[in-house]
């Protein structure tokens, strides 16, 4: 993303997840955001992050949407969109220049010829490049903040580039321009929730964010200070509800509210020995369950979830260090790693993912001004607030039709 030229006073958010789509407006006051308006709306048409009933979606995000505009009593005429899931995609892209002054010293032309060597590799057919995250900048193999001045042979810089399905980003712009506003700017849904988590202490010392929702788990990775990889698992909190469902041949809105109450990220011995009711009062139409059950289904799917993402991050690590054996663990991450999501609210969920990951890890809680938010499922759209007022690129003329918007919005 951009650095920003001055931002608008009012900036929109808008988060959709596979369970909800939450939106958050707010005033910009000396570079912070006070809250004018949120909404939460059950998503609807979305699968593991994957859409499949475009007009339940359509009409979710025009009612949250309304939300906004009604609460804040401003009418909201772009707005800031996440990105995730399956049909999204990250890589590391290069750009090479060779500095040709004789002194050796590094211009700022050198610096956006490097920039635009990366930007130069076309992506998968069918697919757009919708953000260019930067990554350390290299000087004869040496990591700099900006090389420009500096003396050198060889300039290097890199960024990993987030790639979408043509078809699913047609479709985000064409929603939100259906209701007059336009998107500004897309957001890395793992990015954002780490916006609202880590310091910049922990980004330079290195960690893992690990964004456990509802139909997907996102992750993203940063080491000394940049971002070094970030993936996706199509498997979330959901499943969790779908297996206690299946194990226990009960309703999926009866399996939600065990898990909410009763499951666990680890299962213990003395589990088994716990009875528990559904409503409580043991009274006719009162269900019993055997507790060991609720937290032996939950903790199995909630540690094979983690699994595979230690599994991702390795082969993405091997990939960026061909050659080397890196372990992900303290040494390479020395700042751990952080959950969040909603499904980070399972009890236990720091202590399993510590077992799992090899990383000490925390719970991941945002800081907000009402305390009601201050909760890990609303990591994602507190920090996309923060990083729209960080990262925000220049206010663009808004254009005509979706190839137009297409081809100004991924401008290089």
């Amino acid at each position: 993303m951009t650095k920003s030229k001055p931002l608008p006073s009012l900036i929109a958010v808008i988060d959709i997840g596979t369970h909800k789509t939450v939106g958050l407006v707010g005033q910009i006051i000396d570079g912070k955001a006070r809250m004018l308006s949120f909404s939460e709306r059950r998503t609807e048409g979305v699968v593991k992050g994957t859409v499949v009933d475009l007009e339940k979606l359509h009409n979710c995000v025009h009612e949250a949407v309304n939300d906004l505009e009604r609460v804040a009593q401003r009418g909201i005429e772009e707005v800031y969109l996440t990105i995730a899931g399956p049909s999204v995609a990250g890589e590391r892209v290069k750009g090479f220049v060779a500095v040709p002054a004789h002194d050796g010293k590094v211009t700022a032309r050198d610096f956006n010829e490097a920039m635009l060597s990366a930007k130069r590799l076309e992506p998968p057919a069918g697919r757009a490049t919708i953000l260019y995250m930067r990554q350390p900048t290299m000087l004869d193999g040496k990591s700099v903040e900006n090389p420009v001045g500096l003396q050198g042979k060889r300039l290097e810089v890199n960024f990993w580039r987030v790639t979408m399905e043509e078809g699913n980003v047609r479709f985000r712009v064409n929603m939100i321009n259906a209701m007059s506003i336009h998107v500004r700017d897309f957001i890395l849904a793992s990015h954002a929730a780490a916006c609202a988590l880590i310091s910049e202490a922990e980004k330079q010392g290195g960690v893992l964010v690990v964004d456990f929702g509802a139909g997907t788990t996102d992750w993203i990775l940063y080491f000394k200070g940049h971002i070094l990889c970030a993936g996706s698992i199509p498997v979330g909190g959901e499943h969790l509800t779908n297996d206690l469902s299946v194990a226990l041949r009960i309703s999926r809105d009866t399996a939600e509210d065990l898990k909410v109450r009763f499951g666990s990220a680890l299962h213990r011995e003395t589990d088994a020995n716990q009875t528990i009711w559904k409503d409580g009062d043991k009274g006719v139409g009162d269900q019993q369950f055997n507790r060991g059950t609720i937290t032996q289904v939950a903790a199995l799917r909630f540690q094979e979830t983690l699994e595979f993402v230690r599994k991702d991050v390795l082969h993405q690590l091997e990939q960026i260090f061909p050659g080397h054996a890196v372990k992900l663990d303290q040494n390479f991450l020395p700042s751990g790693a952080i959950l969040t999501g909603g499904t980070a609210n399972l009890a236990d969920a720091a202590e399993a993912s510590t077992n799992v990951l090899g990383l000490p890890t925390r719970v991941g809680i945002p800081q907000f001004e009402k305390e009601a938010y201050r909760k890990p499922e609303y990591a994602g759209v507190i920090g996309m607030m923060k990083a729209a007022i960080e990262d925000a690129p220049p206010p663009v003329r808004r254009p005509q039709g979706t190839l137009a918007w297409l081809k100004d919005m991924f401008r290089f």
